[in-house]
C-alpha cells in the first residue's frame, strides 16, 4: 500500500476480534437469482485504552431477501507514542486515509476467515465476501469525534 509522504507508519496490534452478529437464511438458498453484496464499515475509539475499533457489516441477499449476514469488529491497540502524536487531536481522533484503509482490509480478511469457519460443512460455505475496493470506499481521513 502506498502511503503519502506525510503519513508515518503507525504501530499497532490486533488485540481482540468480536463477532457481533452472524445469521444464515435457508429460505433464500432456493431462489434462483443473482446474489447482491452490501458492505459497510464503522470506526470507533477507546481513548483510555488507545484502541481503535473497526466494524464490518456484511450482507449477501437474493431479491432483497437476506442470505448471509455478518457483523464483526476488530480492535487495534495503537502504540501509545503513535496514538498521542499521530492520531489524537483536540476534539477528535483522526485516522489517516491510508491507515484506515489498512485496518479495514485486515478486518475484511478476518471477516472472511470467520465466515469460512461459521459456514464450514454447510450449504453456505460456497459463499464468500467478494472483493472490497477500500481505495474507493475511503478517500479521506476518518474523523472520530470525542
Amino acid at each position: 500500500m502506498e502511503m503519502s509522504k506525510k503519513e508515518l507508519p503507525i504501530k499497532f496490534t490486533l488485540v481482540h476480534i468480536e463477532e457481533k452478529q452472524f445469521a444464515s437464511f435457508e429460505n433464500a438458498l432456493e431462489k434462483e437469482s443473482p446474489i447482491e453484496q452490501e458492505i459497510g464499515f464503522g470506526f470507533g475509539v477507546d481513548i483510555e485504552q488507545q484502541v481503535i475499533g473497526v466494524t464490518m457489516d456484511f450482507m449477501l441477499s437474493k431479491q432483497k431477501s437476506p442470505l448471509l449476514k455478518q457483523m464483526l469488529s476488530c480492535y487495534y491497540k495503537i502504540e501509545p507514542q503513535d496514538f498521542e502524536t499521530q492520531l489524537k487531536k483536540e476534539d477528535a481522533v483522526v485516522l489517516p486515509c491510508g491507515f484506515a484503509r489498512h485496518l479495514a482490509m485486515i478486518t475484511t480478511g478476518t471477516a472472511r476467515g470467520v465466515l469460512f469457519a461459521n459456514t464450514k460443512n454447510t450449504p453456505f460455505n460456497q459463499f464468500i465476501i467478494g472483493l472490497v475496493n477500500v481505495d474507493k470506499m475511503f478517500t479521506e481521513d476518518i474523523h472520530i469525534k470525542l
